[in-house]
C-alpha cells in the first residue's frame, strides 16, 4: 500500500516547500491546496496522463505512466484524499493520455508489449483492478483515444510505416469500422518512441470532434510536419493547420462549434492563444497564420491544457500551463476571447500541468506531476475552488 503525503499550501504553513501567488494577494483561507501522492519504495517517476470522475461514486480516478510506459491507477476521494491505487500488470503498457468514460464506465486505451496491438481495459473500481475486454490488433502502436458520446475513434503511427491512422471502433468495441490514413513522407520513428516510453519530450496528440460531429481533428505527423489535419466523417482529408516542421504548431485545441475554436500553439520557442478563433476546416494553412496571444513567461516545452469551465453560471475558456519560473498560471477567457482573471499557482517548484476537471461543486480539479526536495517525479493535485474561481473575475 502506497503512502500520501498531504501538503496543505495555507499562509500559516512555512512556505518552505510551497508558495502560491495570484495576481492580487488572497485571504489567507482562499489558498488552493494541494496533495502529492507518494509509494513506499521512493524510487520511481510518475507521469499523470488523464482524470476523470468516477461513475461510480463521488470520488476521481487519475490515469498514470510510471517507469516508462508501464501504467498506474489511482483512486481519490473528492477532497483529494488517498484512497488506493493499481499497478497494471506488464501485459499492458502505453495507456493513451485520455482516459474515458463509455456506457457508464471507465476504459483506459493500451498496448500489447509484444504485438504492438491496441487493448481495451475495463477499470474495475470495487476490485481495484481491471479486465481486459477488447483487443484491436489492426491498430498498432495507439497514441490517443477519442470518445465523442457516439464513437470511439484510435489514433495510431505505426512504426516504419511513415504514415499516421485515424480508426473509428464500432459499437461493440471489438473492430474497426472506418480507417483513414495521413502520409509523413519521412521517418518519426525515434520520436514517437520517446513518446511512448516518456523518454524525452511529450508530443501533444490528440483526436477532437466538433460539436456537430462533422468533422474529427487530428493533432499529428502529417506532411514533413506536426499538423492539425481536419478529417470529414468518412475519415478523408478535408484540411490543415501546418506546423513549422516538428518545431512548432497546434499544442492544445477546444472546439466551440460554429467552426470557433480555443487554440494554444507554439512557434520560435514561445507559447501564443488564441482563445476564440474562427476557422475553415477546408482550408490549407499554416498554424503560425492564427493570430494569437504570446506570452514569453510561459514555457512551450510543457503540456498545456485547455477546457471550457463555468464561473456564476457563465461559460470561459480556461488556459493552464507552466511558466519558465516553475510556476503555473491559470488563465480565464471570456466568450469575446478577452482574458478576464488570472492567477499563478506554486514557486519555484517544478510543476507540469497534466490534465484538469470542474468537480460537481465547481471547482477545478487539477492533476499534475511535480517533485519535492529534487526527489523522483510524483503526481499531485491542485484544488482551485468556486470561491477563487469567482474572485478571479472582474
Amino acid at each position: 500500500m502506497k503512502k500520501k503525503i498531504q501538503v496543505k499550501l495555507i499562509c500559516s504553513l512555512m512556505a518552505v516547500l510551497w508558495i502560491v501567488v495570484g495576481c492580487k494577494k488572497d485571504p489567507v483561507d482562499s489558498f488552493p491546496y494541494m496533495k502529492i501522492y507518494d509509494e513506499k519504495e521512493g524510487n520511481k517517476s510518475f507521469l499523470p496522463l488523464s482524470i476523470v470522475k468516477s461513475p461510480v461514486d463521488n470520488g476521481y480516478v487519475i490515469l498514470s505512466s510510471f517507469e516508462g510506459w508501464k501504467i498506474q491507477i489511482t483512486k481519490i476521494d473528492n477532497e483529494g484524499g488517498f484512497l488506493w491505487n493499481y499497478e497494471l500488470p506488464d501485459a499492458y503498457v502505453n495507456a493513451v493520455p485520455s482516459l474515458l468514460i463509455i456506457n457508464n464506465e471507465l476504459v483506459i486505451v493500451c498496448m500489447d508489449p509484444v504485438g504492438l496491438y491496441t487493448q481495451l481495459l475495463r477499470i474495475d473500481e470495487t476490485n481495484h483492478t481491471v479486465i481486459d475486454f477488447s483487443s484491436i490488433e489492426e491498430v498498432l502502436y495507439p497514441t490517443y483515444a477519442h470518445f465523442d458520446g457516439q464513437s470511439l475513434y484510435i489514433q495510431n503511427c505505426p512504426l516504419q510505416s511513415q504514415m499516421m491512422g485515424v480508426h473509428r471502433v464500432n459499437q461493440a468495441l471489438d473492430t474497426v469500422e472506418k480507417s483513414g490514413y495521413l502520409n509523413i513522407f519521412t521517418n518519426v520513428d525515434d520520436k514517437v518512441l520517446d513518446h511512448l516510453t516518456n523518454d524525452g519530450k511529450k508530443i501533444p496528440f490528440f483526436l477532437q470532434t466538433t460539436p456537430e460531429k462533422d468533422f474529427v481533428i487530428m493533432n499529428g505527423f502529417y506532411n514533413y510536419s506536426f499538423s492539425t489535419v481536419f478529417l470529414n466523417n468518412n475519415l478523408e482529408f478535408e484540411g490543415v493547420l501546418n506546423g513549422a516542421g516538428f518545431d512548432g504548431g497546434i499544442c492544445a485545441l477546444q472546439p466551440l462549434g460554429a467552426s470557433t475554436f480555443s487554440i494554444a500553439r507554439t512557434s520560435n520557442h514561445n507559447l501564443f492563444y488564441a482563445p476564440k478563433v474562427i476557422l475553415d476546416p477546408t482550408q490549407i494553412e499554416m498554424a503560425t497564420s492564427i493570430v494569437a496571444q504570446g506570452n514569453s513567461e510561459l514555457d512551450d516545452e510543457k503540456t498545456v491544457v485547455v477546457k471550457e469551465v463555468t464561473i456564476k453560471g457563465v461559460t470561459y475558456e480556461a488556459f493552464i500551463s507552466s511558466t519558465r519560473s516553475n510556476q503555473l498560471l491559470l488563465c480565464i477567457y471570456n466568450e469575446n476571447g478577452i482574458l478576464v482573471g488570472k492567477k499563478y499557482i506554486g514557486k519555484n517548484i517544478p510543476m507540469v500541468p497534466c490534465d484538469f476537471l470542474q468537480t460537481p461543486e465547481k471547482d477545478i480539479l487539477l492533476v499534475l506531476q511535480t517533485k519535492i526536495l529534487g526527489s523522483f517525479n510524483r503526481i499531485a493535485t491542485v484544488n482551485i475552488t468556486k470561491l477563487e474561481l469567482e474572485e478571479m473575475l472582474p
